[in-house]
């Protein structure tokens, strides 16, 4: 009725974090497999679409919307029993099945890709690398912080000009007494601007293969910075890394990475 004085179209009320907190059924499910899956599984399908639903969703936008990662959810997910991924027990980790662990990250991913792409990085790249190829010395120190999240990890492979090419690094380490000292960049580095250990990727100067190395926050070589202005994964703390004679001591190389066909496994 163009003559009434009530407008032709209403715009509701709407709020984005209310609707959130009543999050829609999943529609992963058009093939049922859930039904082909086991106890362990199912049991990690329902903890973290609960953690999702309930902690993550009411609160996830506003951090999207800022750039910012949601650092109160840290204790949740420490709750979550997942951190550790596939990794064994006795360094403190879950010893989940592959598929359990690719579980928590559909139902994380299906509330916020950011948060899925920390678990991703935290677990299946630092931890993963570290449980893989670190000494036994290097795994029974960290993995159980890990486990936890109580220590958040990243993975600094790729470089400015080197990224899915990434076996062509231009970062250099050098042997020194008492350990190594490493120079270069690395860019869009996950977790990287508050993760406590990074795993950085650096071309050894004498024998030219790709050794890494963990590099512990605070250490006065390494420089951090955000990198700003992204469109996706907004939650994700994206890095830039500079490496300035960044001395490491030999306890903290990676001895079972030798190669670039080491990081090939992980």
């Amino acid at each position: 009725n163009t003559t009434s004085s009530m407008p032709l179209f209403r715009t509701p009320e709407f709020s984005f974090a209310d609707s959130m907190k009543k999050f829609p059924e999943s529609a992963s499910n058009a093939l049922d497999y859930e039904s082909l899956l086991g106890r362990e599984e199912k049991e990690i399908i329902a903890r973290v679409r609960r953690f999702s639903e309930e902690h993550v969703a009411p609160v996830i936008s506003d951090y999207w919307e800022k750039a910012e990662f949601p650092f109160p959810l840290l204790g949740k997910f420490a709750e979550l029993g997942i951190g550790g991924g596939c990794l064994p027990r006795e360094y403190g980790c879950q010893g989940l099945s592959l598929l359990s662990c690719a579980m928590a990250v559909v139902e994380l991913a299906r509330v916020d890709g950011s948060m899925s792409t920390f678990f991703l990085v935290h677990s299946f790249l630092a931890a993963l690398t570290i449980g893989m190829l670190g000494s036994e010395e290097q795994k029974r120190e960290l993995l159980p912080d890990m486990a936890t999240f109580a220590k958040v990890g990243c993975w600094a492979l790729t470089e400015p000009s080197h990224g899915s090419d990434a076996s062509h690094l231009l970062s250099t380490a050098r042997k020194v007494s008492g350990g190594w000292v490493l120079n270069g960049r690395k860019r869009w580095i996950g977790n990287g601007t508050f993760a406590d250990i990074v795993v950085v990727f650096a071309r050894n100067e004498d024998t030219k293969d790709i050794n890494a190395f963990l590099v512990r926050r605070g250490n006065p070589g390494l420089k951090t910075t955000k990198i700003e202005n992204k469109i996706a994964l907004r939650c994700v703390q994206n890095a830039d890394i500079e490496l300035t004679d960044a001395f490491i001591p030999e306890s903290d190389r990676l001895s079972g990475l030798n190669s670039f066909k080491d990081v090939n496994k992980v």
